[in-house]
């Protein structure tokens, strides 16, 4: 396939895995543990970028955020509604799936970075940085629980920019909820 072919198919074939999971009991719906790369420190926002981070874990990611990067999640440069995701700037860029950034974006069932460069620039990125891990595992596991996603942003601010990161697919959990946040929830 030529590579813009190969890239347009990556796009399509993350976006496509994006389709909401069935509905599971709650039995069903904790994922296996998703075991740490052995000697690599663990890092809860590159875990959670790249897809290593727990069923158990999810619930309390957005609070152990902000305990370990206090300056850069303890308020979001923007907010978006319907649905609701949160921008948050970094102090130093990370490196998850080939792209370098310093934004990222948590939504309440996805952690994204924000890549400057449209989309088929960053699926092409993100292709070469797959071809080149083949000799070594992925760093995280994709499974009926955790998806590659990558789509162009379309929101005010995100335009020409391209989103790429994990989905979490966990019926009832919210990577938004944190009870420190509750005066932002509705009240029934």
């Amino acid at each position: 396939m030529p590579r813009s072919s190969k890239a347009a198919f990556l796009a399509l074939a993350c976006l496509a895995g994006a389709a909401p999971a069935p509905a599971q009991t709650a039995a069903e719906s904790a994922p296996p543990a998703v075991p740490a790369l052995a000697g690599t420190p663990s890092d809860t926002l590159l875990d959670a970028l790249a897809c290593r981070t727990t069923g158990a874990d999810l619930g309390g990611l957005l609070p152990r955020l902000r305990r370990e990067r206090p300056a850069e999640f303890v308020q979001a440069e923007r907010q978006y509604s319907a649905p609701p995701m949160d921008l948050y700037r970094l102090d130093e860029p990370v490196q998850a799936w080939g792209h370098r950034s310093d934004a990222i974006v948590v939504t309440d069932d996805r952690v994204l970075m924000l890549v400057d460069a449209p989309i088929d620039q960053a699926a092409a990125q993100l292709e070469r940085a797959l071809e080149e891990s083949l000799a070594a595992p992925l760093s995280g596991a994709l499974d009926e629980y955790h998806a590659l996603v990558v789509y162009a942003g379309e929101r005010p601010g995100l335009q020409g920019r391209t989103l790429i990161g994990c989905e979490y697919r966990i019926p009832g959990v919210s990577l938004l909820a944190d009870p420190a946040d509750a005066w932002r929830t509705k009240r029934p």
